[in-house]
């Protein structure tokens, strides 16, 4: 009977655990979700803010490239 008893209630605590771990695997995916999205955001700022600074450095090479060719 106490055999049985222990059994039960190991089976109870590893369906415990299991039902924590499932919830807990679905908070985390939420998570890293909402964490790459942020991530990636900022990645594309930063991809804009270079491509404007790239448009930038051409824009004041330009008038420089075409004096050199009209001299």
């Amino acid at each position: 009977m106490q055999l049985k008893a222990e059994s039960e209630q190991a089976t109870k605590t590893f369906e415990t655990i299991v039902k924590l771990m499932n919830e807990e695997m679905g908070r985390f995916q939420e998570q890293k979700t909402l964490d790459m999205g942020i991530a990636f955001h900022e990645f594309a700022k930063g991809q804009a803010r270079l491509a404007n600074g790239i448009a930038d450095a051409w824009r004041s090479l330009l008038p420089k490239l075409e004096a050199c060719s009209t001299s």
